[in-house]
């Protein structure tokens, strides 16, 4: 499922739009892509958007978020670091964190690593509609450590 997410952001992030998951359930299905995948895919992106609007208007605080026993169980500790470093330098929101947080926890994986982290990252604001700058495009992508000050 996650290699359908990870090809739906690089076939159109580029182009700027979000198609509507009827539109990516063609498009994915003449791509190749196996239909169970798509459809757990799809039901992934549709939880996000239903997470998404519980989360509207959500400015959180200066409060320290604790991670539950299965998120500390389930994400790498370089996972939860470099959430909290986006959020520590403003790159991610409180709200847009708990989304990526819930959208790892749905995927499959036990030991979820920071690049699935990165990638989810990408993905969770691609679909929120949110403009990435270039350089933090290339800085989730990419394969070096980040560091945290």
């Amino acid at each position: 499922m996650f290699d359908v997410l990870v090809f739906l952001f690089e076939n159109y992030y580029g182009a700027g739009y979000r198609p509507d998951l009827s539109t990516l359930s063609r498009k994915l299905l003449a791509a190749g892509f196996d239909n169970v995948e798509v459809h757990e895919a799809l039901d992934w992106l549709a939880d996000l958007d239903e997470i998404g609007e519980r989360y509207q208007g959500f400015t959180g605080g200066n409060g320290i978020r604790v991670y539950t026993a299965e998120e500390t169980e389930r994400l790498s500790e370089e996972s939860l670091h470099f959430l909290s470093f986006l959020e520590h330098a403003a790159t991610i929101t409180p709200a847009q964190r708990e989304l990526i947080l819930d959208r790892l926890t749905a995927l499959d994986s036990q030991d979820i690593g920071v690049e699935t982290t990165k990638l989810t990252t990408l993905i969770v604001l691609w679909y929120q509609k949110v403009t990435l700058d270039t350089l933090l495009i290339g800085e989730l992508l990419s394969q070096k450590p980040y560091h945290m000050h």
